[in-house]
């Protein structure tokens, strides 16, 4: 989700998966300011029932659960995040679950809107403060691969959705637009739409995730440190 979007409503069709090449490096004594995941989630003011069903109703398949569980080294995990952010609502749940069976991972969860110095570190498109935002390191704090915002498959299948939703309203001129372009009555027939939409996909997308965060981890595990 983008900085300025306070909801989960925007789609960006010509959005692309991160591209970004350049490993960052933070103090270990600022990582360690961050929030557990389960701070985070006591500190919530919007959305924690949401969050929680979106965990207690994700679980991990055993071939998922048996890679992270026997990941070759510990990682240090930050991510950044937002209670208001549907993307934030949709994995970091499912980060969780990976969290907790991956017992030698240490994640810290930063607010992105306090913390744009980091937020400035990892940005979609080089361009978009997007969250939510997973970054693994070593145990030396050396970048190891990041996760920005979605998988590209969710890219487009909300945007297949959105066109699908101004092919159902002919009439409306500004159905392809941006939710922020949209006038109030079509905004009024869209956002129903794509939330049903969303949490109709919100599992797959769930489980697509976790493939995504294994694919990354996969790739780098020569690169970690002995």
């Amino acid at each position: 989700m983008d900085m300025n979007v306070h909801t989960d409503l925007n789609i960006q069709d010509t959005a692309q998966p991160d591209t970004q090449t350049i490993a960052h490096h933070i103090p270990a004594q600022r990582f360690a300011q961050g929030l557990t995941i389960e701070q985070f989630v006591n500190q919530m003011t919007k959305n924690r029932n949401i969050f929680e069903e979106h965990y207690r109703t994700f679980t991990l398949n055993e071939e998922d659960a048996a890679f992270f569980s026997r990941f070759p080294r510990p990682l240090n995990v930050l991510v950044l995040a937002e209670d208001w952010c549907g993307d934030v609502l949709r994995y970091l749940p499912a980060l969780a679950r990976i969290a907790s069976v991956a017992r030698t991972w240490n994640v810290r969860v930063f607010h992105r809107d306090r913390n744009l110095d980091l937020a400035d570190m990892w940005m979609r498109e080089g361009k978009y403060r997007a969250i939510p935002v997973v970054v693994f390191f070593d145990e030396q704090m050396r970048e190891l691969a990041h996760f920005i915002e979605k998988p590209q498959e969710v890219y487009e299948a909300e945007a297949q959705a959105h066109r699908r939703f101004a092919r159902l309203h002919p009439d409306l001129p500004d159905a392809e637009a941006p939710v922020a372009d949209m006038t109030e009555s079509t905004r009024a027939l869209y956002i129903p739409y794509i939330r049903e939409f969303r949490q109709a996909h919100r599992l797959q997308w769930q489980q697509l995730f976790v493939e995504k965060i294994r694919g990354l981890l996969a790739g780098c595990v020569q690169s970690v440190a002995p």
